[in-house]
């Protein structure tokens, strides 16, 4: 009698682990949504073409001063490096700008500057600053044409947005400010400085 309830008690312990391991259902792996899908990288090289309108203005030592607005064409590119939200970069570029009937005009301006983002996915914006150059130019009827070239700083900011993985267009705005020069003609000493704005498009390699 004992024996026979030893036995069956014994089969009846044996059979717990089987039932609960029939028992467990096993769910599949919660993955929140968005968890599998990477954000964008701005990090890598880019080159791009970019237009707007420059308003250049200067300012005469005799006290005169004269508007020196143009158009704008030309190229952009640089490289990036992200860390987290946080975009840095170094960025070149080169204007041309074209203004006729002037006795004064800026004919070329570019810059090398460094950049400071923050990414918002594939939106990207930033601050920008560094150095500027620009090709002067100052004909004085009856007299001379010269050309020299202007040194002094750049900073400004704008935004980027990355239309595909490789697509990326930009908004932006910078002030350049070239100081003082002497071309050594009648109009003597004046002061340049302009604000840029342009658009652009650069492809994201």
């Amino acid at each position: 009698m004992y024996t026979k309830i030893i036995a069956l008690t014994a089969m009846a312990f044996s059979a717990v682990p089987a039932f609960a391991a029939d028992a467990v259902v096993q769910d599949p792996a919660y993955i929140p949504q968005g968890q599998n899908q990477s954000a964008f990288d701005w990090s890598g090289f880019y080159l791009g073409l970019q237009g707007g309108y420059t308003a250049s203005h200067a300012n005469y030592l005799n006290g005169s001063e004269q508007d020196l607005d143009s158009g704008s064409t030309g190229i952009y590119g640089g490289y990036n490096f992200q860390h987290g939200p946080f975009v840095f970069g170094i960025e070149n570029d080169f204007n041309y700008n074209w203004k006729d009937g002037s006795d004064v005009a800026l004919k070329w301006d570019g810059s090398a500057r460094g950049r400071v983002g923050y990414a918002l996915d594939r939106t990207l914006i930033y601050g920008t600053g560094g150095l500027a150059a620009a090709g002067g130019e100052v004909d004085v009827p009856g007299i001379a044409k010269k050309d020299d070239i202007l040194i002094g700083w750049t900073a400004g900011g704008g935004v980027e947005q990355a239309l595909t993985d490789n697509i990326v267009m930009r908004a932006e705005y910078r002030y350049d400010d070239f100081g003082r020069k002497d071309f050594g003609s009648a109009l003597g000493d004046f002061e340049v400085n302009q604000q840029k704005v342009t658009v652009g498009t650069s492809f994201k390699f």
